[in-house]
C-alpha cells in the first residue's frame, strides 16, 4: 500500500522515516548496546536501553495514530524495524524507519488485533530481547513508550472522547496483554484520568536521562523530590 506524502511528512516529524534506509544505523541487538551508548553519552547498558525507548515511544505512539486516523499501521515484528543515529536541535537522537511495504490497511473492528501485534511483537519481545544482555526493569520501559501513548489518547480525547474512551478500556484490561500478567496501561494510569495523565506525574520509575550529558532532569521525574 502507497503511503501517501503528507503522511510520510508527517510521520518524520515524529522520527519515523519511511522508505530510506538510515544513513548512520545501528547494529542488531547486542551490539546496538555498545552503539547507543556512545551515542548518547551513557556510562551503563541500562541507561543506554531506556534512552533507546525513551526515542522508540514516538515510533510506538505513531502506530496508535495511525490505526486511530488513518486506519492502517506498520506490521511485522519488531526485527523488520532499523535505527538510525541523527542529530537534531544539537542533541544526539535515534529515527526508525519503517520498510513501506509493511504498512498495511486494517477495518476498525481488527484494530485491537493491531494493538496486541503492537503491544507484543514490536514492544514485549523487543524489551525481552535487550533484557537478554542488560539488567533493567521492564516498568522503566514500558512507561517510557507509554508516556507517549497516553499523551495521545488525552488528545483524541478531545476531538473523539468514545473512540478514546473505548480504546483506553481495551488497553487498561490485563486481559488483553496475555501471556504479559498485567496491563502496564492500567499500572501506569490507575484511576487517574487521560487529561490527568498529561498535567502531573504519573510514573513511577525515573527514565535515567538525567544520567545523560545531553539531556536535563525531566520535571516529572519520582526519583527527584
Amino acid at each position: 500500500m502507497e503511503i501517501p506524502f503528507s503522511l510520510k511528512h508527517r510521520l518524520a516529524n515524529q522520527s519515523v522515516i519511511t522508505g530510506t534506509a538510515p544513513e548512520y544505523p545501528l547494529a542488531g541487538i547486542p551490539d546496538m548496546i555498545n552503539e547507543l551508548k556512545d551515542w548518547c553519552g551513557a556510562k551503563n547498558d541500562g541507561v543506554a536501553v531506556s534512552y533507546f525507548f525513551r526515542q522508540y515511544a514516538l515510533f510506538i505512539s505513531s502506530q496508535f495514530e495511525l490505526i486511530t486516523q488513518d486506519g492502517c499501521y506498520f506490521s511485522g515484528p519488531w526485527q523488520d524495524l532499523q535505527f538510525g543515529r541523527v542529530q537534531k536541535f544539537g542533541y544526539p537522537l535515534l529515527e526508525t524507519h519503517a520498510d513501506p511495504a509493511l504498512y498495511i490497511p486494517i477495518d476498525t473492528d481488527k484494530r485491537f488485533e493491531a494493538f496486541r501485534h503492537v503491544l507484543l511483537e514490536q514492544m514485549e519481545a523487543l524489551i525481552q530481547a535487550f533484557r537478554t544482555h542488560v539488567k533493567i526493569s521492564p516498568v522503566i520501559l514500558w512507561e517510557n513508550v507509554l508516556g507517549s501513548v497516553l499523551w495521545f489518547y488525552a488528545n483524541l480525547e478531545k476531538r473523539n472522547p468514545r473512540r478514546a474512551a473505548e480504546d483506553l478500556e481495551w488497553l487498561t484490561d490485563a486481559r488483553n496483554w496475555q501471556p504479559i500478567r498485567k496491563s502496564y496501561v492500567h499500572s501506569l494510569l490507575g484511576n487517574s484520568t487521560l487529561e490527568q495523565a498529561v498535567t502531573r506525574p504519573l510514573r513511577k520509575t525515573c527514565c535515567l536521562y538525567k544520567e545523560l550529558p545531553d539531556f536535563a532532569v525531566c520535571t516529572f521525574c519520582p526519583a527527584v523530590k
